[in-house]
């Protein structure tokens, strides 16, 4: 069971550093001009219709993606069976990852494609926030799947062998 949990988390977190490698490679890739920003910047409709689809695609994912695990069914699926818990958490927390790295990813290229257009910067800049409230550390998968264990059944690092520890 700890096993599976560590793997869970593990895929979670390679999910939530690679979109942000991902990120980090867009800027840099246009930060040094190896691929020109604006060359969708002649594309005033688009740019605008663009815009607001990301504004409410963000707007309607960040709260979504954030109260998920509340709802009554994914919360019935991620608590209910400790053997399924594992398997349910990726696959929900790999949709809420995606709710929250797939548009500050998209956005962040956006932001270069059509002229450094800060709004598609900022709504990059809030999910990359918003990061911050789901990063998936083991004590909050087992959190949300509600098992009840001994720290040092999950943790690979107990701190009985670190005399600094209170």
């Amino acid at each position: 069971m700890k096993n599976s949990m560590r793997r869970t988390r593990d895929i979670l977190m390679t999910e939530l550093w690679v979109s942000v490698f991902l990120t980090v490679l867009i800027i840099i890739l246009f930060e040094s001009e190896l691929v020109l920003p604006g060359f969708l910047s002649d594309e005033a409709n688009v740019q605008l219709l663009v815009g607001m689809i990301m504004v409410i695609v963000v707007l309607a994912f960040i709260p979504l993606s954030l109260y998920m695990f509340k709802t009554k069914h994914i919360h019935g699926l991620l608590t209910d069976d400790e053997s399924t818990a594992p398997h349910n958490l990726l696959f929900w927390g790999t949709i809420r990852m995606m709710m929250l790295c797939l548009p500050m990813v998209v956005c962040m290229f956006l932001y270069y494609a059509f002229g450094l257009n800060v709004r598609f910067f900022y709504l990059s800049v809030i999910c990359a926030l918003c990061l911050f409230m789901v990063y998936p550390t083991l004590s909050r998968c087992l959190n949300e799947t509600g098992i009840k264990s001994d720290a040092d059944d999950y943790d690979p690092n107990p701190s009985d062998d670190n005399p600094h520890s209170y």
